[in-house]
């Protein structure tokens, strides 16, 4: 008998697609290392480049090797990861990566189509969903979004449910992410205080369309001339991750939207039993490229085991005990479908010692 698999709102799941989760994921675990950000990545580039003294721009070619050497330290620590297609691209990627680990590819173009002077913004994409599904195990898409105008809002909704579809005729799951557009001259204060009722706007017309469904929480603070600045308490932030996922018919993963290490791990605790995952990218990694022990491309490397590595341990500790199985939003499933499920397998990656109490 076929596997039969479908979401809550009725949509099926293609076959081929449950047999990707089930293959990498059949305990329900799905952490995801974030590494697609082509212009931050090109930013941190120049910022380790100053560091250990090159006067030079950043480049492509260097943000493919940033990649390359991030990559090859994920098998075995992360259950999937998502490049673009400078890296994912590469000849051997997958086997640099590690078989073991879900490659989700990168799709959109990292400059979207600007209009009534950059308060919309329509993606596009950079690579067809056809010509590298050969290369990938999954797929995804960023759209960044302003509720208040209604075109770049409507095409971007064309725009994601084109690619769905696709995706699904290809037999890759799709990561669907959203992004509040902060307008031009908006200070970032009064921007996070938007955030709560954006991200439930978003989710309302943008939940269900992927197989999966990234966004954001609330910002608890943000820091301005060194100061902090409270934005959220704990409860804003829960609850309005309660409400996403009262609208979202997908299972949801939670990206780190360029928040500092510290800022995440307190956002997924707060949040860690409503939502699937995390997909969480720059708070893992950036200081690696300022280390006081970066000093060469192998150094930086060197600092991205040191503190990117432990910090994704941890946070893939709080999902495996708290988060949600990604099919947690499936209201029908074969019998054919569980059996390639062992949601009894979950292990602990935590540190084992005996600290004497």
């Amino acid at each position: 008998m076929a596997i039969e698999v479908k979401y809550k709102d009725g949509v099926k799941v293609e076959e081929k697609i449950f047999k990707i989760l089930a293959k990498f994921s059949p305990d329900g675990v799905l952490d995801v290392f974030a590494s697609d950000q082509h212009n931050s990545y090109l930013k941190l580039g120049e910022t380790f480049l100053k560091h250990i003294g090159e006067s030079r721009k950043s480049t492509d070619a260097d943000v493919k090797e940033i990649c390359l050497r991030f990559a090859k330290n994920l098998s075995g620590i992360a259950t999937a990861a998502l490049f673009n297609h400078f890296a994912y691209l590469t000849p051997d990627f997958k086997k640099t990566l590690g078989e073991n680990v879900l490659l989700i590819g990168r799709l959109e173009d990292t400059n979207t189509i600007n209009i009534d002077g950059g308060k919309g913004q329509i993606t596009k994409l950079a690579v067809q969903p056809e010509e590298v599904v050969d290369k990938v195990d999954g797929f995804k898409i960023l759209v960044k979004l302003n509720p208040d105008n209604k075109e770049s809002w409507e095409k971007n909704l064309i725009f994601a449910k084109d690619v769905f579809e696709r995706a699904n005729k290809l037999g890759r799951p799709l990561f669907t992410e959203t992004i509040l557009v902060q307008e031009p001259g908006e200070d970032k204060k009064s921007f996070a205080k938007r955030l709560p009722e954006g991200l439930i706007k978003m989710a309302e017309d943008f939940g269900a369309i992927g197989h999966f469904y990234k966004t954001q929480v609330p910002l608890l603070w943000i820091e301005e001339d060194g100061k902090i600045i409270n934005i959220s308490s704990p409860q804003v932030v829960r609850d309005t991750a309660s409400e996403m996922e009262k609208i979202s018919p997908r299972p949801i993963l939670l990206l780190s939207a360029a928040v500092d290490f510290e800022q995440y791990v307190a956002q997924y605790g707060i949040v860690s039993d409503i939502i699937c995952g995390p997909m969480c990218g720059r708070a893992y990694f950036k200081e690696s490229f300022t280390d006081p022990e970066t000093k060469n491309w192998d150094t930086l490397e060197k600092s991205f085991v040191k503190i990117a590595i432990p910090r994704i341990k941890i946070i893939k500790k709080l999902a495996q005990s708290m988060s949600k199985p990604w099919w947690s939003k499936f209201s029908e499933m074969s019998g054919e479908a569980k059996a390639l499920l062992k949601p009894s397998t979950r292990e602990s990656v935590s540190v084992k010692a005996d600290f004497g109490y």
